[in-house]
């Protein structure tokens, strides 16, 4: 038997950590006081959804949030996902509900039915089988038919099968509300006839159980608690709009609550100024009081041709930058909106107050719809905020995971510390293909070897020898703080040109 090898040369596989993932800077929250199914769980405090529809089949084609989900998707390029979350503005005493299986969207139309005259399907009630027999859609016309011809068979057990035409699906409910029945998912059983189970979707991997609730009350609460309450349980939104009309002082609660999340929590805000009275630049205007404040973390459009989450879409626009792209970086100023109507009536003079306070319009320049003036509330760029944001977070993560990434340690020496350096430059040269940072002439005080007036690609890292550091911060183990100066490549908004001729 031949000796092994390890006995010459040993082998030995270090596992690589996982790291710290960056933050989605695409993600709004939608916040609503109106209600759903899913917010019969007083613990739910959102759920994610990925278009419009998802919006309209929970809470209806009729509701504010909807229309403002509506507004948020028409950005361009659309966002991927979204967060509907709750705001309790009122108490609400929220009826019982009833226990429901719920199918997934269907891919069939009444003509698969049509020829089926002994139709049956099986599930379970309460832990008991339950057997549809008998069923003959010879007469059906459209899938509300097959509902009502299967209705029909189990309205006798205090059961309810329905189309639902917003979601294109059937939902199999209980006549009584509260949690005393519990579905189970449609299988066959070998009964007699044709099977149809597959059919309505209602089968395990398609369908989807739904208790019923007793009644309960929901109480009533502030606008920094909805905000406060979404973070605690998911962190991982970006952007915040209400669908529901706020006051001027829920506005400025939630304006204030947004700018002290400080940096590693970053948010900002949008919304939709539809009185023309909020444009003037007066002491009783909350948005001149927030405009002087200029956090730089609420956004406000002005609408007055009744698009009324006109903001909304311009917060889809704002966050749906790419930041490890190239040359994805953009300005807000020049996009088009598909929801909103362009207001081709406002004056000079209304769009100099909104510029003197920051706010945006939707309106034409020679025939050409475009968003003016791409600015946070006070004056300070939106992708000046959204880029500070996305560049401070990619270089947190990234420096994190140099630190916890290593198999055996970053030393705290001078080569220690230009390893630290030298991982974080990968998150300025990102930034400089995508186009936030640029060359340009530093114009601030000096530091390390940057003085006013050199020259600057993008950024400039820079730290202290580690002989300089005192014994305390030694002990602790830290490493030397580095200096961070950033060119911003801005973009331009306006020109100046001057023709000259000769004859």
């Amino acid at each position: 038997m031949s000796l092994p090898i390890s006995q010459v040369v040993d082998v030995t596989l270090q596992q690589s950590p996982q790291g710290a993932q960056k933050r989605d800077f695409s993600v709004a929250a939608i916040f609503t006081s109106e209600m759903c199914n899913k917010y019969n769980d007083p613990n739910s405090r959102y759920t994610v959804v990925s278009d419009a529809n998802q919006v309209a089949t929970m809470f209806g084609t009729n509701s504010d949030v909807y229309r403002a989900a509506s507004a948020l998707f028409s950005a361009k390029p659309k966002p991927k996902s979204a967060i509907i979350a709750k705001y309790w503005s009122q108490e609400v005493d929220n009826s019982a509900t009833r226990p429901r299986i719920n199918g997934s969207a269907l891919a069939v139309s009444y003509v698969q039915f049509k020829n089926i005259t002994d139709g049956y399907f099986s599930f379970y009630l309460n832990g008991e089988i339950v057997i549809v027999d008998g069923l003959d859609f010879s007469s059906a016309s459209n899938l509300k038919n097959v509902a009502e011809i299967i209705y029909n068979r189990i309205t006798s057990r205090d059961l309810i099968f329905e189309y639902d035409e917003v979601g294109n699906r059937f939902v199999m409910l209980s006549s009584f509300k509260g949690p005393y029945f519990s579905f189970g998912y449609v299988f066959d059983s070998g009964a007699h006839g044709t099977y149809i189970g597959d059919l309505t979707n209602l089968i395990a991997g398609k369908a989807t159980p739904v208790e019923g609730q007793e009644a309960t009350t929901h109480k009533k609460e502030s606008i920094s608690e909805a905000l406060s309450a979404l973070q605690n349980q998911y962190q991982n939104w970006y952007g915040a709009y209400f669908a529901n009309t706020i006051t001027d002082d829920e506005l400025i609660e939630a304006h204030d609550w947004v700018a002290s999340q400080g940096v590693e929590n970053a948010k900002i805000l949008a919304y939709t100024e539809t009185r023309p009275a909020n444009i003037e630049y007066n002491d009783n205007n909350p948005l001149k009081t927030l405009s002087k404040r200029n956090s730089g973390r609420l956004m406000v459009q002005y609408n007055n041709t009744g698009n009324t989450h006109a903001a909304a879409e311009l917060l889809g626009i704002a966050l749906t930058t790419v930041w490890n792209g190239i040359n994805t970086a953009k300005t807000v100023k020049f996009k088009q909106q598909t929801s909103v109507t362009s207001d081709d009536k406002i004056t000079v003079n209304e769009a100099t107050k909104c510029r003197r306070l920051g706010i945006n319009y939707y309106t034409d320049y020679a025939g050409v719809d475009m968003l003016a003036e791409g600015v946070m509330l006070g004056g300070t760029f939106i992708d000046e905020t959204t880029g500070l944001d996305a560049f401070i977070n990619a270089v947190q993560v990234q420096a994190f995971n140099t630190l916890q990434g290593q198999p055996t340690k970053i030393p705290q020496t001078d080569r220690g510390q230009e390893i630290l350096i030298s991982s974080i430059k990968v998150i300025g040269e990102q930034f400089i293909k995508n186009g936030f940072l640029g060359l340009g002439k530093w114009t601030l005080g000096d530091l390390g070897g940057l003085s006013y007036g050199d020259q600057i690609n993008g950024y400039y890292f820079y730290s202290d020898s580690f002989e300089t550091q005192d014994i305390a911060d030694r002990e602790a183990r830290k490493m030397m703080p580095i200096n961070c100066a950033l060119k911003l490549a801005g973009a331009g908004h306006s020109v100046d040109i001057i023709v000259q001729f000769n004859r």
